[in-house]
């Protein structure tokens, strides 16, 4: 009889078809005064199953995951922390929408119809989410992102096999650096996706070593972990701008969404240029044609920083119930990455 050394159970969601494995149990008690804490006190002392539950064989390449804590903020209904296959990140809008359904379409919170508020604590602060729902079923997920601002506007950097490019830096729970795809020759379709990849990497590695960024207030926020390219953007009939995108991540990672903390990034560039304003809306669109709704509620500062306070829908859906094992012989207990390149 199999000898088992560990259960952990998650439940599976897609956000726009992008992934999101939340554990909620099997794990020991996360350490921590806040939410920075423990998801330190994860990245320190639980780093084996992050990737036993995303790398392969129980994931794959491109699998996030996030995991279900009791919140350290009063205010809060439950804790999240978030992690990809290479890191934990300290924020991610589609895991948001993903867990806020999984929480209500498994009756884990207590369901108002038509409109269910849930709260996560983050590493980056309150989040909000405002469920739609309609005969016990989620239509559509928004959340109220923490305060996001562009840092740089058309900073250079030289970026191999590429030279001179210029990038905008927005912070948007983690700092992003957005990249005009056609500039490099570049478009937003699946046909591109190695090219993507590859440029994206490139061009995030020059960013890191030659861009100096930090948060205000967030001093474990210092550093580009996302590319985003972008296309070219237009006014649709009713007022909304639109606009493709993709986020290149992790390691060779490309977000199958529109990708929510991206979308709050992009609608930060466009506002700081003038070419959204409060209340407009901003239709972000994916590489496999999926939609996210962007929106600025209002303006504030962080620190001496001018911020927007951003509003982003989408929908998700659950896709599986999952007890993980892992047998004490098993050889692949930390996971395995084919394409890892630091092995």
């Amino acid at each position: 009889m199999a000898q088992i050394k560990r259960i952990i159970s998650t439940i599976d969601s897609h956000t726009a078809g992008e992934p999101t494995r939340l554990i909620v149990g099997g794990l020991p008690p996360l350490k921590g005064v806040n939410m920075e804490e423990r998801m330190m006190y994860a990245r320190n002392h639980l780093d084996d199953l992050r990737g036993l539950l995303l790398l392969e064989p129980r994931g794959r390449q491109d699998m996030y995951g996030a995991v279900l804590t009791t919140p350290t903020d009063p205010q809060a209904d439950f804790g999240l922390i978030f992690m990809n296959t290479q890191q934990y990140t300290t924020m991610c809008g589609h895991a948001v929408i993903g867990a806020a359904t999984t929480l209500v379409e498994t009756g884990m919170v207590n369901v108002i119809e038509p409109e269910t508020i849930v709260t996560f604590d983050t590493p980056v602060g309150l989040v909000r989410t405002r469920v739609k729902i309609n005969a016990g079923r989620v239509l559509e997920v928004s959340f109220d992102n923490t305060p996001v601002f562009a840092f740089q506007l058309d900073v250079h950097i030289s970026v191999p096999n590429l030279g001179d490019v210029s990038v905008d830096v927005a912070y948007s729970g983690g700092f992003f650096a957005l990249v005009d795809a056609q500039k490099i020759g570049l478009e937003i379709e699946t046909a591109n996706v190695e090219a993507l990849l590859n440029t994206g990497m490139r061009i995030r590695d020059a960013a890191q070593s030659q861009l100096s960024v930090r948060h205000p207030d967030l001093a474990f926020t210092n550093r580009i972990d996302c590319v985003e390219f972008c296309g070219p953007t237009k006014r649709l009939e009713d007022g909304s701008l639109y606009a493709r995108n993709t986020v290149i991540l992790g390691n060779r990672t490309m977000d199958r969404s529109p990708c929510g903390t991206g979308t709050c990034a992009k609608i930060a560039v466009l506002h700081a240029k003038n070419e959204l304003k409060v209340n407009e809306k901003f239709v972000s669109e994916s590489i496999i044609n999926t939609r996210f709704v962007g929106q600025i509620m209002g303006e504030t500062y962080v620190g001496d920083i001018k911020a927007i306070l951003p509003r982003v829908t989408g929908r998700a859906y659950l896709t599986g119930h999952h007890q993980f094992v892992l047998d004490p012989d098993d050889p692949f207990q930390r996971g395995f990455n084919l394409f890892d390149s630091n092995k």
